[in-house]
């Protein structure tokens, strides 16, 4: 078989919802049908779908997989007699797509949702490589819609307590969590269309060790060619009111620049990111999601594969050094799944420079590296890397932080 046709379903008739663009829904209600495959309670499959019919990691995440993390999803598409594509109004939320696209018969599965604003003219592929087609040969890379589920759980350096949650995306994105009683509320609502924009949580959601939250995530991408999907989370400080959550002044901005340079293969972070992961928000990593309903992850082999969690920075000092000048220190900690090298990579974000540690060639799975000689009063961003002995490479997410002046 050379290439992968979708095979579709009508989910609904067409309903022309007009309004302002990029209006955002106060509704917390759904209608229609769930396009995840949901397996029967008690008996998972393992796994779900055929590797002619699997989609791994569709966006390119490249983070750290394991066989029972992660989210899955399915996905829908427009045709080309459907609004906006044969010039009616267009579709402003991402419910319209769910209702009245066509089910891509097809699983995907994602080791975590962070999607950099980037470029997007790729085509989905399965499992087995090949192309995911629409009725014309063409790559579904506009007009479609995704349902994604899984569990939200700490990781194991997360505090429990109360998290504000938030999502940048392009074009719209609603999160719900579970409610308990087979339903869902929704918890950020960043539908419509728009360039990437950050929507953050109103409330919040209480999270303890060991326990695992279901959501329902729904995500569309219009029209090409920019795409961006990442959630975020942070813990209120001590002493927040829970009912009058942390304000974020970035909370409703949005720009496919403000946040990424997408002009960079891949896209690089920019400083209001950057002052993002200061104030203590946070990229949830593939241990952030359990999966909702199933065994195992088909997209991951049963080799260990080298992967870095736990990535935390620490012991931020301010120090006068042997001439007198005013310095800081911030000590790096992560761990590996096998034994691997230590090296920092850490960068000024107002000049750009990059440097990085001495590297520590002993293999192990407890890193820490402590960083000297920084600018006070600076921003920093650092990253972790780790490399085996039989040449596996791995890098954490960046973390970011102000230095004490």
């Amino acid at each position: 078989m050379g290439r992968f046709h979708v095979y579709t379903t009508l989910l609904a008739l067409t309903v022309i919802l007009t309004g302002c663009l990029g209006q955002e829904s106060t509704d917390g209600t759904e209608s229609g049908t769930t396009v995840v495959n949901e397996p029967t309670p008690g008996q998972p499959t393992n796994p779900l779908t055929s590797p002619e019919r699997t989609i791994c990691d569709p966006f390119n995440t490249q983070s750290a997989t394991s066989q029972d993390r992660g989210i899955v999803a399915n996905m829908v598409w427009l045709d080309d007699v459907m609004q906006p594509r044969n010039q009616s109004p267009i579709r402003t939320s991402v419910q319209q797509y769910i209702d009245d696209g066509h089910i891509v018969e097809s699983t995907l599965y994602f080791d975590r949702l962070f999607v950099p604003t980037r470029r997007y003219d790729l085509p989905f592929v399965t499992q087995a490589g090949q192309p995911v087609l629409n009725e014309h040969d063409q790559p579904i890379y506009e007009y479609f819609g995704l349902r994604m589920e899984s569990q939200f759980q700490l990781g194991q350096t997360d505090p429990a307590g109360n998290y504000q949650f938030a999502v940048l995306a392009d074009d719209g994105a609603v999160l719900k969590i579970g409610n308990g009683s087979g339903g869902w509320q929704t918890l950020v609502n960043n539908d419509g269309v728009h360039a990437t924009k950050m929507s953050c949580s109103t409330g919040v959601l209480n999270m303890q060790p060991g326990q695992k939250y279901p959501f329902q995530l729904d995500y569309y991408q219009g029209p090409r060619f920019h795409i961006s999907l990442v959630v975020m989370f942070r813990p209120l400080p001590d002493g927040t009111n829970p009912d009058i959550p942390v304000s974020e002044s970035l909370c409703g901005q949005q720009g496919n620049s403000l946040f990424f340079d997408y002009s960079q293969v891949p896209s690089v972070p920019k400083t209001p990111f950057y002052e993002l992961l200061a104030r203590g928000w946070k990229v949830l990593e593939n241990e952030n999601y359990y999966f909702p309903a199933q065994a195992t992850n088909p997209c991951v082999t049963e080799e260990e594969n080298l992967s870095i969690s736990n990535f935390i920075v620490s012991n931020v000092t301010r120090y006068i050094d042997e001439f007198g000048v005013a310095k800081a220190s911030v000590t790096l900690t992560w761990n590996t799944n096998v034994p691997a090298s230590s090296q920092v990579e850490y960068r000024n974000i107002s000049s750009g420079v990059t440097a990085n540690s001495a590297l520590s060639s002993a293999p192990v799975t407890s890193h820490s590296v402590t960083v000297t000689g920084l600018t006070t009063n600076t921003l920093y961003a650092f990253k972790g890397h780790s490399v085996t002995t039989g040449g596996q490479t791995a890098v954490s997410d960046e973390r970011a932080l102000r230095t004490p002046r």
